[in-house]
């Protein structure tokens, strides 16, 4: 059994030996192409090697290894680095708790680098304290005492990768009433204003509010989040009730990119959000 930590680290890895690959195959002086021609694949799978995607094989290491002339104690290393990539995932407590469309998302979430969400009615996971997440996991009566007690667990465990050297950049976009819904009773709420100010004091994260004052925008109605890899590429969020859609297709995902930018035009900036949630802790 393994915690999200030990997840992490894996996905760490393929990203650290993706880099090594990419820089191997420059000092060689060799394109994309030249090194897809090695393995006999598409250029494409190499972008995804190099971007951290995918583990790699060891006959494939060794034909790339080979083609960019890697010997010695740095091949060495990068054969040690690549068996820590390749590392299978082990079970965790919550995994069976957790549908496939939302382990999809988790595992794009662990290996993005920027991360911008747009929330109408609750905290985005990243920003939950353990005691808010257990009251909104709760209200979802299909689940047993148990399953609610392992999706907390996961939502912790995705939290870890913000105290980590590769914490993403996130910002959270929420509407004035996600800071004033009391969800799980004032004490959790006030718990939850708290900790929210201080992962943002850390810089942790970003927080833009959308007052009520503002009324219609935008984003109004929907949950959006917008992730984006080492690469550069973009993939979009968005969920519903008993269901979740990837959007993938870039002129969608620009359309989408365009309405985030319309949303967080609408809000204060990341300080007057803060005196806002000071406020609204002082109402409570």
């Amino acid at each position: 059994m393994v915690d999200g930590s030990a997840q992490h680290h894996t996905a760490v890895y393929k990203r650290k030996l993706g880099e090594v690959l990419e820089a191997c195959r420059e000092e060689a002086g060799l394109s994309r192409a030249d090194a897809a021609a090695a393995l006999d694949c598409s250029a494409s799978k190499i972008r995804m090697i190099e971007g951290g995607g995918v583990a790699v094989k060891t006959p494939d290491l060794v034909m790339l290894l080979n083609a960019y002339n890697i010997t010695g104690e740095r091949r060495n290393d990068i054969e040690s680095l690549a068996a820590h990539a390749r590392q299978r995932r082990g079970r965790t407590t919550w995994g069976g708790a957790v549908p496939e469309r939302l382990k999809r998302f988790f595992d794009k979430e662990e290996t993005a680098v920027t991360i911008d969400s747009y929330s109408p009615w609750l905290l985005q996971g990243l920003a939950e304290t353990e005691a808010y997440a257990r009251a909104v996991i709760r209200t979802n009566s299909s689940l047993s005492a148990k399953d609610v007690d392992r999706l907390v667990q996961g939502r912790l465990a995705r939290q870890e990768r913000l105290y980590t050297e590769d914490a993403p950049k996130i910002r959270w976009v929420v509407d004035e009433s996600v800071l004033r819904r009391p969800i799980g009773g004032v004490e959790v709420m006030r718990e939850q204003l708290e900790h929210l100010v201080a992962l943002c004091r850390k810089g942790i994260g970003e927080l833009r509010v959308i007052p009520n004052s503002v009324g219609a925008h935008p984003g109004c109605g929907f949950p959006i989040v917008v992730l984006t890899d080492a690469e550069g590429n973009r993939s979009l969020y968005v969920e519903s009730l008993t269901d979740g859609a990837w959007i993938e297709d870039p002129d969608r995902v620009n359309r989408y990119q365009n309405t985030m930018r319309e949303i967080i035009s609408c809000a204060l900036s990341h300080e007057e959000s803060l005196q806002l949630v000071d406020t609204v802790l002082a109402q409570l």
